[in-house]
């Protein structure tokens, strides 16, 4: 685990690796999605690449105030109402990505119907990127020492511990797991390695269904449906129980709107089939001689 990349030399400000991995995440994801747009506006009469440059601009913003929106609002009362001004110390960590998705999602409807473009189309450009950027989010995750894994024992081949400084440490203490002069955590499970290997799988996914797909919002659908999986299997073995353990029917605030996703999945797919329907309409006319049959 290294919080801390490296410092700037001669001013010694530090810079750290979470904030590096959505840096480097954000920058591969804003690239894929204009290659991806160049390819789906070839005769570039409306610029679609520019309009998803500038959108993927907005969306960063976006989901970076609504998952540290999230994560103040369900850590309020453990840390943040004896330290308001730690709301502002990101580059600790501190995020929950159903916060930041939900805002992105909402920004961006609203701004691809300001510029009058397909919002179904828009997320299958954009999609893959957030599943490739959530892969190097969670690698941030790993080395700033947050939204980690439930304890396990120390001959677990992927077991690991995290050193004083990191956010599980300070938690471990604080709630008297290990001594104040602990030089590591206990055993956990490496959670955000778990789920970033997940998205990147789910990443390759996504771009094999856009090369294939027959309807715009199929990749979309695609990604609706299998992260709330991988996410609700992942929260059983989460150690950070501080975010919303058991908060409803001993489902965690993440299952729950993982539950809320999938639903708005199946809205969505129905939606398009009675859709489609409508378009398609009648395939086949009965003729009287089929009807006597």
């Amino acid at each position: 685990m290294h919080p801390v990349l490296f410092h700037l030399p001669f001013v010694g400000f530090p810079i750290h690796t979470y904030g590096v991995m959505i840096a480097i995440g954000f920058l591969l994801g804003m690239q894929l999605g204009a290659r991806e747009a160049r390819r789906v506006d070839i005769g570039g009469q409306r610029n679609f690449e520019r309009f998803i440059q500038d959108l993927t601009f907005w969306v960063l913003v976006s989901s970076m105030a609504g998952a540290r929106l999230l994560f103040v609002l369900v850590e309020w009362k453990h840390d943040y109402a004896k330290d308001p001004l730690k709301i502002f110390r990101i580059w600790e960590g501190g995020f929950v990505f159903y916060g930041g998705f939900l805002a992105a999602v909402a920004f961006s409807i609203i701004y691809a119907r300001r510029k009058k473009w397909s919002f179904l189309l828009v997320a299958d450009v954009l999609i893959p990127s957030v599943a490739l950027g959530h892969f190097f989010g969670r690698i941030g995750c790993f080395a700033a020492g947050c939204c980690w894994g439930q304890a396990t024992g120390p001959d677990f081949p992927l077991a690991v511990q995290f050193p004083a400084g990191s956010l599980i440490y300070n938690a471990m203490v604080r709630e008297g797991i290990i001594a104040a002069n602990s030089a590591f955590t206990i055993h956990v499970h490496p959670v955000q390695l778990y789920e970033s290997f997940g998205e990147l799988l789910l990443f390759f996914v996504l771009i094999f269904v856009r090369t294939k797909k027959r309807f715009h919002g199929q990749v979309l659908l695609t990604y609706l449906f299998i992260y709330p999986i991988l996410r609700t299997s992942l929260e059983f073995i989460r150690g950070d129980k501080a975010r919303g353990e058991d908060v409803l029917l001993g489902l965690s605030t993440s299952q729950l709107i993982s539950v809320f996703v999938a639903l708005c999945a199946v809205g969505l797919l129905t939606s398009l089939i009675i859709r489609r329907a409508r378009i398609s309409g009648p395939t086949t006319e009965t003729t009287p001689a089929a009807s006597a049959r």
